[in-house]
Parts: structure tokens; C-alpha cells; sequence
């Protein structure tokens, strides 16, 4: 009788393992994540800049950063938290005629999203391939302000002054879990700051 007993709650405690979902409510979720595709706030600005004694732009070219994204879950379905990105490089050009010599290029945001997990509500409905407890798909929107610092002694027009605008974007995302709380992650779309991340997710 003891062994049925134990057998009973045994399966129950498996049961409800694979009846945890990679979001759960009370869930918190930090993902660390690469910007790949800078963009600028709202109103945009080129990445380039025209050099009159060239007769040419000089673009800015393939610009780093991090975004640091922190959700709660409010529900299964549905996440809201905070962000924060930056993004930056320094062009150390030796060409003194070129309009990007000594050129500090740095912009960052901060803001606050939510985020729609299709993929648990997909599973939830029907039969998936990937399980729901370590693989979910979301939709984030997002909403914020973007900065951009000045660069002292730039050629580079209206660099020379601190600027700002709105960042609202969306997309899509998905995380994989491949321990329990730790994971792959990976956004496409107009993302903070950029128009795909690819990273680390945490979950607590």
C-alpha cells in the first residue's frame, strides 16, 4: 500500500513538471542580448554623412551594442517589464579630411515593453512539436525614449549636441531553454535599438 501511495505521488510530481510552461505567472525573465542593426529613435537619422570635399558619404557602417530586457510574467500569456540599450563606436580614422575623424558615435534608450506569448496559447489549443515548458515564441512591443550623446570637436553635423526622440517598435522573438533557467534567445524585427538581438534569457 506505502509503494502505491509513493507511486501516486511520484507521478503526480512528474506530472507536474511537464505541466510547467517556459512562462509561468510570477515568472521574472532577463534576457542579455548582441544588437545586430542599429537603429536611431523617432524621428530617424541617416547613419551616414556627406563629405563635401570627397564628393561622397561615408556611411557609419555595422554599429555594436546590448540590450538588457526584464519581463514579468503576468500571466502565461502575457509579460510586462522594463529596457535598456546602448549602442556605440569610435572611428579612429588617421585621415583628418574625412568628415568622421574623431568621431564618437553613442546612443542608448530606456523603456518599457509587453510581450504576448503566442507559442503557450498555440499549445495550449493543440498538439506542438516543441514543448511549451522550454520553447516559446512572443510578440514584444515596445515602447520608450532614445539619446543620443554629442560628440565633442565632430565635423559631423549636428553631432555636436545631445539629442533625443521615441522608439516604438515590435517583432517577434522566440527563447529556448536548454536547462531550466537558462536559454537561447533571439528577436527580429524594429527591435529598442536595433533590428534583431540575439542573446542569453534568464528565468527566476
Amino acid at each position: 500500500m506505502q509503494r502505491i501511495i509513493k507511486c501516486i505521488l511520484l507521478m503526480l510530481v512528474i506530472s507536474q513538471y511537464n505541466n510547467s510552461w517556459a512562462v509561468d505567472k510570477g515568472d521574472f525573465h532577463a534576457n542579455l542580448t548582441t544588437n545586430l542593426g542599429h537603429h536611431s529613435f523617432i524621428p530617424t537619422y541617416p547613419m551616414k554623412e556627406y563629405n563635401s570635399s570627397k564628393v561622397k558619404f561615408e556611411k557609419f557602417g555595422f554599429i555594436p551594442g546590448v540590450t538588457l530586457n526584464m519581463d514579468y510574467a503576468a500571466s502565461p500569456y502575457f509579460s510586462i517589464g522594463g529596457w535598456f540599450t546602448f549602442s556605440g563606436k569610435q572611428f579612429s580614422k588617421a585621415d583628418s579630411s574625412s568628415v568622421l575623424f574623431n568621431f564618437k558615435y553613442r546612443h542608448f534608450g530606456i523603456g518599457m515593453r509587453g510581450v504576448f506569448h503566442l507559442y503557450q496559447l498555440i499549445s495550449e489549443k493543440g498538439n506542438t512539436k516543441l514543448d511549451p515548458d522550454v520553447f516559446d515564441v512572443y510578440i514584444p512591443l515596445a515602447i520608450g525614449g532614445g539619446f543620443r550623446l554629442k560628440s565633442k570637436g565632430s565635423k559631423v553635423v549636428g553631432y555636436d549636441k545631445f539629442k533625443g526622440g521615441a522608439i516604438v517598435g515590435s517583432g517577434i522573438g522566440m527563447t529556448y531553454y536548454f536547462v531550466e533557467h537558462i536559454g537561447a534567445n533571439l528577436e527580429a524585427g524594429y527591435c529598442e535599438g536595433s533590428y534583431a538581438k540575439i542573446g542569453l534569457a534568464f528565468k527566476f
